[in-house]
Parts: structure tokens; C-alpha cells; sequence
């Protein structure tokens, strides 16, 4: 450690080098910046060239951040510059821009962490933390309406907001008396006209906390109480914390569950690769593409003796043009395979038709069948064919994740409209449900032979979403589905997880659908997309997102949720808008409320905790009965598809798209009108021949089309899977050769030797 000082204006800062930082000042975001550094080669310049820039040339640092630097700390092996100051704020907001400068981390902190006196250990005894607990149960009524009343003890830190500290002093500054807990009620709900009967009928629940002076009011709507939250203090020397009910678990789920499995996880442990003759180490491992539209997606994986579905988004017989579906394809391969392989085998060992007979045909597969089907998620083009599937093969073990299989069933099946909740009343859905075996994150399914098994890992895009890995001795084959490679949040990506996939991979099979595309920084679009919905709520606009129900949707929901509720508790911000979903999108929630220890990223850890946000009193859902917040101001409407052409999103556009004050989004690929329309310039929206309307409001997709939001990955973040995963061969499905020529090009420039495009019904030998 050594010091020195440094002038600047009329004071003098302290330096102080050392040779490595602790652990506190490598935080996470360090760490992935340093390997931002090292991947982008970017130089480390000379400390004293740093000081001398930064403080003297650099504009980014304000004066008076600068000026209020006591000390600086430096790590050259670490690459950390750590600035002591208590006004550092545009340090941290523009810390990429000073790596880039720089080739250094800059850390802000009020003191120097490390050379602070720790604090004695309080007695195990006084730092053990009081557990909440129930006092009281009892009921309140009111009009026909009976309300549960607890009273407990010892508050959870979830309602000690900066809000209720502010309101807290308010009452203890003005001597405000608190009004016994009954008084404080009958006068609310029979008294009280500040809040109207609509909101008080809402209440579902009601909690207090006498010694905190806290009421936690459950309500499905909470606009007047919250408009009127000061006046309700100041009434009854109460805070009021006003929150959602509970969006509740799945009925569909909780269905699903009762229906016994036909398969054990056990299962493929006695399932051979090999026939009985055949040599354990030649296991012929293949890949034959059935279908590669842009809408439909499914591949057969051949390992040695047994052969497995990759997704089965397969097209449906078309009765009216007599037209075969997609399932043909699946026989033609069962009942040629030998052929196929042998044609394979010809061509890769340069074999003409007369020698042909003499290749060894011990360990072709006898009487060849589709093993199993693994479905990476529960999109329509990966499995629109399971049901037309299983009607045909009523046997097959379904590999996937437990909420795939919700969510397939909840938008494929009738059970929505079923009376009962009960079960699941159609037979052939059953039947699915009985041939699961359920993989997550981490699943290791193991075959007869050693060395041979399958593994599933997380692939981002959206909740329940699955990679697969296949290993025939020491071949892998990893087939990604679609996967997004960063968070979206606050789901996580692939990032996280590559580290547990074993490399390096021999073929990859990988999402090509955007990865000619440049999205940019996915915080920054979202970012982009948030101001101008802050500056509609600013106004008490109302903004519309079109986007995708069962991901996308979300995603807004809780990136919107969290950002808003950040500006009200952290700023005061006074016009949070409230977040409207479509009973669609709500199901899908509650399937993720119910399935939440299956999901990565921080929701689940939130769930789990109690501090959900789907509870929250800002988020709402509708259907065609409920249309009057539409008459209201300052919302923002999440609904599918993003093409506008679902029945009730037109009333909403209707209403929404005809001031030119609001705000409009069309998030995902949007194929068909009116949303394509729109997006290509049009003024006017029509519905049907008695049904237009003029568009007027602000459509983001024409004013910023830089603005892209999409759950498939772009190049940079095909660039990070290659980087990690080191592929020794890489293919392309999901999207057509044409398209992906230069993307073949980019991803040699990688590195990768061998880059192909997939030819469809066409079998190749991968070993």
C-alpha cells in the first residue's frame, strides 16, 4: 500500500494504491465488466494519465462531483478506481462510458469499507429478529359484504416504505391522534365520502398493525384511497398501505396434478442406444429436419437405436383443400430410415451403388419408432401437432417442463371453458399429461449406456423454456429451442446457466429467427420505451402495448410495475398509472404464481417472500364485461396479440387509438393487419367494411423503429452462446437459408469451422 496526492481546483486528494481490493468492492456488475474489458480488449491506460483526463478534460463529471472527492483508492491488478465522495451519482451513471475511456471499473462509496472498525457482534439473543405473528381473527361487515380483520405484531419490513416514514413523522409532528381500530372502520366505510362505495366494496381484506400504526387494505381497487392517502392519515392517525388481492395459484395447474403419470424418470434407464450386436462405441447420432417454416418447427434426433422429436410444431391435415399435414413426414422418415442412412453413408464415404451392399448394416435400427418428443416451450410453433401426435402415437413419453405443459394447455385446450375446475374433463389431453415426464433446469436423464444421457438447461425467452442436451459417448449435441441469451426482465437468460452445460459442444443446433438483427442493449430499449410511458402517466395519457401473451406480456407488466413503483416510493411521484392486462395474460400469471420455484430470475425469489407483484393494487386485469377503466385516464393496457387482431383489443384500440395523446406500442413480429397497417404508415384502422376508424395517437414503431423488443436473440447475443459454448459445428432452424447467408459468414468469423443450413428432409450423420 502506498499514498500520494493529487491537485485539483483548491484541494488536494488523496491517492492510495493497493495491490487488491476485498470482496465488497467486486460486486456483481465488476465483474461483469471486467469481462467486458477483457472481451473487447479494452486498454488499461496509465493511472496518472486517468487522474489528469478525468479530472481536468473529461465532461462527463460534473465540477461539482469532482470537487467533492476526498480520497481515491486504486487496485492496477484489479482494475478498480474507487472515488470516496457522497455526491458521485453521474459517476455511476455514466461508469460504461469511463470504461471505454479508461480501461478501468470506477466504484463510489461515503467511505473506505475496508478500513472501517467492524462492528461488535451483538448477542445472538437480542439479534434474533421477532417473527410476525397473528393476534386476532375476526370479521367486519359491511352492506353484504363480510370482510376478514386480523391484528398482528412485529410488521413486516415490506410495508416500512419510505412513504410510511414520511407519514409516520406527519403524525407524530402534528400529535395526531390514532383512532381505536373499530372507530377507524365504521367511520371509512359508512362516513367517509372521499373514497367512493365502488373502491370500499373491493376491499377482499384487511390487516393492521397497532404499535406501527399500519392498516394494510387488500383491494382490487385503490385509486380514491390512494388520491386521498394524506386526508386518511391525517383523519384517523393511520397509515394506510394500500396492496392488490392475491392473483391465486391455478386451477389448471392443481388439475394437471392429480392426473397420474404413465412414466418415471427412471424410465430411459433401460432404453438402449445400441442393438444387441452392435459396438457401445458406434452410436450413430443424426439430425432430420421435418418442417423449417417460419411458423411450424420440428426436427428428429437419431441417437443410434432410438429416435427423438425436437418440438413438434407440425401443420394440421387440411381437410377442405385435401391437403396431408406435417405428421406424414414423421412416418415417410420411420419407414425409409434405413434407406436414409445408407444414402448418408454412400455420400460421406464416396461408396458407389454396387458397393453399397457391403456396408455393415448391424447397427441400423430395427423397426424404428419416435422414442420420445421433447418440447422446448410452450409456444404454438413448437407444438401445434402434439395433440394430431399422440392421437397417432398414444405412447410416446413427453419430455418438458412443467409449465410448458400449463401454458400448451391453457391455450390449446377447452378447459376455460369448462364449468367444473376441477379436472381436466377432455380425454386426449389426459393422455398428454399422462406421457410427461418433467424436466428442469439441471434434469439429467441417463440411458442404459455409460456415457450416453440427455440434460435440460434454462433458455431464457420465456417462463418454462428449455435447452436440450444430447451426449452419445463423447459427442454432445445441444439443440436450443428458442433462447434469449440476456435477462429479460424479470426473467433470466441463458448467461446464467451456460457454465453448467458441458463443452465443448460438437453440433449445435441453434435459433437463427433474429440473428441477422441488431437488437442494441435490451435495458436500454426498455429503457427508451419507459420514458415516453412516463411521460404519457405524466399527463394521464393512456398507453397501449400490443405484445405476446404468455412471455412478452408479462415481462412489460413486471419491467413497467417496478419501474413506477421505484418513481413513487423513491421520488413521490404522484401519477403512477395503474397496469391493465387481459384475462389471458392474468391465466398465464397464475400458472407462474403457482409454478414459481420453477422459474429463474428474481420473481421467483419475490413470490417466494411475500413481496409479489402481481398482488399489487396497480395491476388489474379485464375481459369484454369490464371496459370502463377505458373512460378513465393515466393506464397503461397490456393485451394480445400485438397485431390488434384479437375481438376485444379492437374496442380498445378503438377508444385508445383515436386521441392523439395517447401512446401506442406494437411489441413481437406483427404479420397481419391492422397492426402491420399501422406500422406501414396507415391513418385509418379497419375492422370490417361498417368498422373504421381514424388513428391519431402516437405509434412509438413508426416515430422510433430503432425501438425492438423481441424474445428471440439477436447476433450479439448469438456472438456470447458461440463465445461460451465453443461449438466445433453450428446449424441454423427457425428461419429460412436465404436469410441466413451472411449470418453463416459472421459466425465463422467467430471461429466456428463448419456453419450449416438446414435442409428439410434431408438426413445427416453428425459423427
Amino acid at each position: 500500500m502506498s499514498t500520494e496526492e493529487f491537485k485539483f481546483s483548491d484541494k488536494t486528494i488523496l491517492i492510495e494504491k493497493r495491490e487488491k481490493f476485498g470482496s465488497f468492492y467486486k460486486i456483481k456488475s465488476y465483474k461483469t465488466k471486467l469481462k467486458l474489458m477483457e472481451d473487447r480488449k479494452i486498454p488499461q491506460k496509465k493511472i496518472d494519465v486517468v487522474f489528469n483526463h478525468l479530472f481536468f478534460k473529461d465532461r462527463l463529471i460534473s465540477s461539482k462531483t469532482k470537487n467533492s472527492i476526498s480520497k481515491i483508492i486504486y487496485s492496477q491488478n484489479d482494475r478498480i478506481i474507487v472515488a470516496i465522495t457522497q455526491h458521485g451519482k453521474d459517476i455511476i451513471t455514466n461508469r460504461d462510458k469511463l470504461i471505454k475511456n479508461y480501461g478501468w471499473f470506477f466504484f463510489v462509496s461515503e467511505t473506505d469499507k475496508e478500513e472501517v472498525t467492524p462492528k461488535k457482534k451483538k448477542s445472538k439473543k437480542k439479534d434474533e429478529k421477532k417473527e410476525e405473528k397473528t393476534i386476532s381473527i375476526e370479521e367486519f361487515q359491511y352492506d353484504d359484504l363480510i370482510i376478514p380483520l386480523k391484528q398482528k405484531e412485529n410488521m413486516r419490513a415490506l410495508y416500512m416504505t419510505k412513504e410510511y416514514r414520511y407519514y409516520l413523522k406527519l403524525i407524530k409532528s402534528e400529535n395526531i391522534s390514532q383512532t381505536p381500530i373499530r372507530d377507524v372502520l365504521n367511520d371509512f366505510f359508512l362516513n367517509n365520502t372521499l373514497i367512493p362505495k365502488e373502491e370500499k366494496q373491493g376491499i377482499k381484506k384487511i390487516i393492521y398493525y397497532r404499535k406501527e400504526k399500519v392498516i394494510v387494505i387488500k383491494s382490487l381497487i385503490g385509486d380514491d384511497m390512494y388520491e386521498n392517502l394524506e386526508n386518511l392519515v391525517k383523519e384517523y392517525g393511520w397509515y394506510f398501505y394500500i396492496t392488490g388481492v392475491p392473483v391465486g395459484k391455478s386451477d389448471l395447474s392443481i388439475a394437471i396434478d392429480k392426473i397420474e403419470k404413465r412414466f418415471d424418470m427412471d424410465y430411459f434407464s433401460k432404453v438402449s442406444l445400441i442393438e444387441k450386436s452392435s459396438n457401445p462405441k458406434d452410436i450413430r447420432v443424426t439430425i432430420y429436419p421435418i418442417v423449417l417454416k417460419p411458423n411450424h418447427n420440428c426436427h428428429i434426433l437419431g441417437l443410434g437405436n432410438i429416435n427423438i422429436l425436437l418440438d413438434c410444431g407440425l401443420s394440421e391435415k387440411d381437410e377442405e383443400n385435401e391437403q396431408e399435414g406435417d405428421i406424414r413426414y414423421i412416418e415417410e422418415y420411420l419407414q425409409n430410415l434405413t434407406h436414409f442412412i445408407l444414402e448418408e453413408e454412400k455420400n460421406r464415404k464416396n461408396i458407389s451403388d454396387e458397393e453399397s451392399d457391403e456396408l455393415i448394416l448391424d447397427n441400423f435400427p430395427d423397426n424404428p419408432k419416435i422414442d420420445a418428443i421433447f418440447i422446448s416451450h410452450s409456444h404454438y410453433d413448437h407444438l401445434s401437432g402434439l395433440k394430431e401426435l399422440i392421437k397417432i402415437f398414444p405412447d410416446i413419453p413427453i419430455l418438458c417442463s412443467r409449465i410448458t405443459l400449463d401454458l400448451y394447455l391453457l391455450r390449446d385446450s377447452n378447459f376455460l371453458k369448462q364449468e367444473n375446475y376441477e379436472e381436466i374433463e377432455e380425454e386426449e389431453y389426459q393422455n398428454i399429461i399422462r406421457n410427461v415426464i418433467y424436466v428442469e433446469n439441471g434434469t439429467k436423464i441417463e440411458f442404459k449406456e455409460n456415457k450416453c444421457f440427455l440434460s435440460f438447461y434454462h433458455a431464457g425467452h420465456m417462463p418454462g423454456a428449455l435447452m436440450m442436451l444430447a451426449k452419445a459417448n463423447d459427442f454432445r449435441f445441444l439443440y436450443t429451442g428458442d433462447y434469449t441469451y440476456y435477462d429479460i426482465t424479470p426473467f433470466a437468460g441463458t448467461r446464467r446457466f451456460l457454465d453448467q452445460v458441458p463443452r465443448p459442444i460438437d453440433y449445435l443446433l441453434i435459433d437463427g429467427t433474429s440473428a441477422r438483427e441488431d437488437f442494441g442493449n435490451i435495458s436500454d430499449q426498455f429503457h427508451s420505451l419507459i420514458l415516453f410511458l412516463e411521460q404519457k402517466a405524466e399527463y394521464g395519457d393512456n398507453s397501449l402495448i400490443g405484445a405476446d401473451p404468455s412471455s412478452l406480456a408479462i415481462s412489460f407488466m413486471l419491467i413497467f410495475w417496478r419501474y413506477f413503483r421505484k418513481l413513487q416510493l423513491r421520488r413521490g411521484f404522484k401519477k403512477r398509472p395503474n397496469i391493465y392486462v387481459d384475462m389471458m395474460v392474468r391465466k398465464n400469471i397464475q400458472v407462474i404464481n403457482h409454478r414459481y420455484e420453477y422459474i429463474y430470475g428474481p420473481i421467483s425469489r419475490l413470490i417466494r417472500d411475500k413481496a409479489n407483484p402481481f398482488n399489487s393494487i396497480k395491476f388489474r386485469w379485464f375481459d369484454h364485461t369490464n371496459l370502463n377503466f377505458l373512460r378513465k385516464k393515466n393506464n397503461i393496457i397490456i393485451s394480445h396479440p400485438p397485431d390488434l387482431s384479437y375481438g376485444l383489443i379492437r374496442n380498445i384500440i378503438n377508444v385508445v387509438g383515436r386521441n392523439p395523446h395517447n401512446f401506442v406500442f406494437l411489441a413481437g413480429s406483427i404479420h397481419d393487419p391492422p397492426g402491420s397497417d399501422l406500422i406501414e404508415g396507415a391513418e385509418e384502422i379497419e375492422f370490417s367494411e361498417t368498422w373504421k376508424m381514424p388513428f391519431r395517437a402516437l405509434l412509438l414503431n413508426t416515430f422510433a423503429p430503432h425501438i425492438k423488443i423481441k424474445l428471440h436473440a439477436d447476433k450479439n447475443q448469438l456472438k456470447e452462446m458461440i463465445k461460451t459454448l465453443e461449438p466445433k459445428e453450428v446449424c441454423f432452424f427457425h428461419q429460412s437459408a436465404k436469410k441466413l447467408t451472411e449470418v453463416v459468414e459472421y459466425v465463422k468469423e467467430l471461429g466456428v469451422d463448419k456453419v450449416s443450413l438446414p435442409v428439410k428432409r434431408k438426413l445427416l450423420i453428425l459423427n
